[in-house]
């Protein structure tokens, strides 16, 4: 019987001879210098030769490719033959200008397969510098594809002083990159056909959210409609390897930059290297300016095709509700007997039912306190013990009551009037809510110009955060009807991956590897003029490679989403709620004005950030297109006349548009009499009608007292409350509202940028 070890061999075998017998695309290096001191002309230069020197010369993407005045050949895109392999080839991309742009990091961890870091070998040049450092910081959080180290070292270097500077780039890289990384000079073209070598012979291993989606790294584009014409639509054709997954004719196309357009069809195309007719001006073989490639792969069906559709279109008569019929009518009334003939009440002492039934609940609930207030005192008095009288009610008869609360509402005037003299009320409050910020972050204070029930409609009060229910469908805003949701995340994005994956056995697709040309559909002028200078910009090397990803299934449909977000350490500045960002994520590019919010787990209510802190995790919720973890996300804040700073980073956590985000509010208040579970509190509330409004409120207080109210006192807002424990005359007052808060809807749908 075969062990597992011997299982694992023949699988691997079968992965290789079925990699040899599938065509596989040119593999994406991209050089990144880490070091100003490296120099990246000779280098390239020195490349292509050693590519050059087996062929009988190395072939470029850009067609006007020519050398410069000093005999280097331009730092371009361009194809290079191994050495020693006739059928091999390799698409080596210059280092992008503008290192000190995150941004560009990004692009790189968009296209490159395998990324060659450049280190100085001189021992007093700087191995890593800011820039160097930046762009790997962006790239982990990106994912790192596959990495190779090279040392340029000087011509002619001892045996001794190439080995110190393997030993100090190997240093340098270990600082800043997980795992052992071979380490590789360049100082002759022995040494650079060897690098290529080693290139061709590497498998190189990506992140997992560039393995679940095909990519086309565009060689060119060319529209069939006349772009003059700003109304125009017509389709533009691409051509490109495809690359990770199968491409299917009927799955939409997302562009960086451009937007999200539909195939109409799919071409075998010409590959630019093998071809020997020779390139026209713009990039595009002459015989295929009209589209016709080899032969027609596939025909989108407009049956079978997903299409771009962005918004839901809601039922305006979802919501209506039908008179009931006259068996529900019955049912509710059998169930509200049902529920009454169970309820208990507990009576007073000599009350009969007939009297019980004239009293209202909340009146029972006050006699109830009453009496059970009645039964300390009498306890108290048992053991032994001189009861002290209490405030308003019990060991006090009416007319004692009644002058003590006229003797109350003297005081409380009188102490409103002196500090009105002393200082005005809002200087008082503003400095309580400094010298207490720290311990009381949601508290605000309570409007005296408006009453507090009008300016408070919106917040509603928990009796217990994690237990009490919270309907994630009630109240929303008219934008939550143009979103889709998932009935089950998980299940969706299996089913997603799924179809990816059987595209190469799809009639209707191109499999990975070929060179095929796709004709986009109905794709306005503006982009299309857009696109075609894009492209070029990139085959002069002048720009990035432009990609273009195949979209899952539903991942052009608005939803809402969550990111488990940080703040990054470098940036200093306070990141507010809602406050724009540029949001960057495996597949697109976008601005967003995210909400904050923490990430409690087991729970189905989620606490509003009013800011992102340092070294706190939260999750960051926006509208934006529907997309499967997982995928990494980036955001950057956009400052004119400077470069992008990174503000946080972090990873997709789900679509979900139930997820209930609370913005949470304390009212404060402070007692200005005490007697042990009573005390009358002020300036939580300026009139009794708003007393009386938030009456079911529940009160804590800041060591750790749990009360209620239970009556206005006077015309001020001074209220008479009742507390589980004895209150200190030093304690404040709380009291903490609720309300669902959404995250602020997009300024463009194209989610492109």
């Amino acid at each position: 019987m075969a062990g597992p070890s011997v299982h694992g061999q023949k699988n691997k075998r079968e992965q290789a001879l079925a990699e040899k017998r599938n065509p596989q695309p040119p593999r994406v290096v991209s050089l990144l210098p880490l070091s100003q001191d490296v120099d990246m002309p000779r280098l390239w230069a020195q490349l292509i030769g050693a590519g050059a020197s087996e062929a009988p010369k190395a072939l470029s993407l850009d067609p006007g490719m020519d050398v410069d005045s000093e005999g280097m050949p331009p730092m371009v895109p361009t194809m290079v033959k191994l050495p020693g392999q006739s059928r091999s080839m390799i698409q080596l991309l210059p280092p992008p200008a503008g290192l000190d742009n995150p941004l560009t990091a990004v692009d790189i961890a968009r296209s490159a397969e395998v990324l060659l870091l450049v280190l100085p070998g001189n021992a007093k040049a700087s191995q890593v510098d800011a820039g160097g450092l930046s762009s790997l910081a962006v790239l982990r959080l990106m994912g790192l594809p596959t990495l190779q180290v090279l040392v340029q070292t000087q011509p002619g270097a001892s045996l001794k002083d190439r080995s110190a500077a393997k030993k100090r780039a190997q240093a340098a890289v270990a600082s800043q990159t997980a795992g052992e990384h071979k380490v590789m000079t360049a100082d002759s073209a022995a040494d650079c056909q060897q690098v290529l070598r080693h290139l061709g012979e590497i498998h190189p291993s990506l992140p997992l959210w560039r393995q679940q989606r095909p990519a086309l790294h565009l060689h060119s584009a060319h529209p069939l409609f006349n772009t003059a014409d700003p109304s125009a639509h017509g389709s533009v054709v691409l051509r490109a390897y495809v690359r990770h997954l199968g491409l299917s004719v009927n799955q939409p196309l997302h562009i960086l930059g451009c937007g999200d357009f539909n195939i109409d069809r799919i071409e075998v195309a010409h590959e630019p290297v093998s071809s020997g007719c020779k390139p026209a001006a713009n990039g595009v073989q002459g015989m295929d300016m009209a589209g016709s490639g080899a032969g027609v792969l596939a025909v989108a069906d407009p049956a079978a095709r997903q299409g771009v559709v962005r918004l839901n279109t809601p039922d305006p008569l979802a919501g209506e509700q039908t008179w009931p019929t006259t068996e529900e009518l019955m049912d509710a009334e059998a169930r509200g007997s049902s529920e009454g003939s169970k309820r208990k009440r507990r009576l007073p002492a000599g009350m009969s039912d007939y009297q019980a039934a004239w009293i209202t609940e909340e009146e029972m609930q006050d006699m109830g306190d009453s009496n059970s207030e009645e039964e300390e005192d009498e306890a108290a008095e048992r053991q032994g013990g001189d009861a002290e009288p209490r405030f308003g009610e019990g060991a006090m008869d009416e007319a004692a009551s009644m002058a003590d609360l006229e003797e109350e509402d003297d005081q409380t005037d009188d102490m409103q009037d002196s500090l009105a003299g002393e200082q005005s009320f809002a200087d008082f409050k503003r400095q309580r809510r400094a010298e207490q910020d720290d311990e009381f972050p949601d508290e605000i204070d309570t409007p005296t110009d408006t009453p507090a029930r009008d300016r408070f409609a919106r917040y509603r009060g928990l009796k217990s955060w994690r237990s009490s229910p919270w309907d994630p469908r009630e109240g929303l805003p008219q934008e939550y009807a143009n979103t889709f949701a998932f009935e089950n995340f998980k299940r969706a994005h299996k089913r997603a991956k799924a179809g990816a994956e059987g595209v190469s056995r799809d009639p209707n697709g191109a499999a990975p590897g070929s060179y095929v040309a796709v004709h986009l559909a109905d794709v306005p002028a503006d982009v299309a003029t857009r696109l075609v200078q894009r492209v070029q910009a990139a085959s002069q090397g002048s720009a990035a490679p432009l990609v273009a990803h195949g979209l899952l299934q539903h991942e052009t449909k608005l939803s809402v989403l969550n990111f488990a977000v940080k703040k990054d350490s470098n940036f200093t500045e306070t990141l507010p709620n809602k406050a724009e960002l540029l949001f960057v994520t495996g597949l697109r590019s976008f601005t967003a004005q995210p909400i904050y919010s923490t990430d409690d787990p087991n729970v189905d209510k989620h606490k509003l950030e009013r800011f992102l802190h340092d070294k706190r995790q939260c999750v960051a919720t926006i509208y934006g297109p529907i997309q499967y973890p997982p995928l990494p996300l980036l955001a950057f804040k956009i400052t004119p006349d400077q470069p992008p700073r990174l503000a946080m980073a972090g990873t997709l956590r789900s679509c979900d548009p139930d997820r209930v985000v609370l913005k949470k509010i304390v009212l404060s208040g402070y007692p200005v009499k005490v007697h042990k579970k009573k005390a009358v509190v002020r300036w939580m509330f300026h009139n009794p009608e708003d007393v009386r409004w938030f009456k079911p409120l529940e009160l804590w207080t800041k060591y750790g007292r749990r009360g209620r109210i239970k009556e206005p006192i006077g015309t001020h807002g001074a209220m008479k409350c009742m507390f589980d424990g004895v209150v200190q005359q030093r304690d404040a007052v709380c009291a903490s509202l609720f309300k669902r808060s959404y995250p602020i809807w997009p300024s463009s749908l194209e989610f492109c940028q």
